[in-house]
Formats: structure tokens, sequence, C-alpha cells
């Protein structure tokens, strides 16, 4: 356990589950600001309004995946050590996302179906 948290301290920090999501959207909209700069002008005016628009449509997803599922911090780290160090190859081409679904995992299928609506 001790040495789960050292490597999720050393490889981004302690992300609390709570607070993934804040920071997936925002690595995601600076990596893509910094590496896709055509495509993201035409989808947002800057990378606040990026956050805004990403906070907005996935905040009731992260806050289901918070309350049905469980959180494995050392994945969540390294998806967000992933993001910040990836080329931007990889960031286009969407690999540098690769690691980051595992930081949910054994959802409760009928509550989290239930809290997302579906």
């Amino acid at each position: 356990m001790r040495a789960s948290l050292l490597l999720a301290w050393s490889l981004g920090g302690c992300v609390s589950a709570a607070s993934f999501g804040a920071k997936l959207d925002q690595y995601t909209c600076e990596r893509q600001y910094e590496c896709a700069q055509g495509t993201f002008d035409t989808m947002y005016g800057d990378v606040g309004e990026c956050r805004s628009e990403l906070d907005a449509s996935d905040g009731a997803l992260y806050a289901c995946e918070v309350q049905d599922c469980a959180y494995d911090a050392s994945v969540a780290a390294q998806c967000l050590h992933d993001l910040r160090t990836a080329s931007c190859d990889e960031i286009v081409d969407g690999s540098a996302w690769s690691t980051c679904d595992g930081a949910f995992v054994e959802c409760d299928d009928a509550a989290f179906a239930a809290c997302v609506g579906a």
C-alpha cells in the first residue's frame, strides 16, 4: 500500500477520486491547445472555455464514477503523468489517454447506470 501511494505521489502527486476528473480535463485542454492548435481553435476560444465545457459535460459522469466505482490512485496518477509527458503525436492520435480508463474500476453497473441516467 505504501509503495503504491509513493508511486502515485512520484507520478504527479496524490490525486483524489473527487479531483481526478478536473485534473484530467485540465491536462486534456492544455495539451490539445499545445498540440492541435488549429482544431482546438475551431472548437474553443481558449483553454478556459475548453475546461468549462469539459467540466460541464463530464462532471456528472465523474461524480457517478466516484460514487459507484473503486478508484485506483496509482492508475490515475499514471494517466495524468502520461498525459502531461506525451508527445504531440500521442495527443493527436489519442493514445496519450490509454491508461485513463483504468482509474475507475469495479463499478456497480446497475448503480452507475442509474446514476448517469442510462
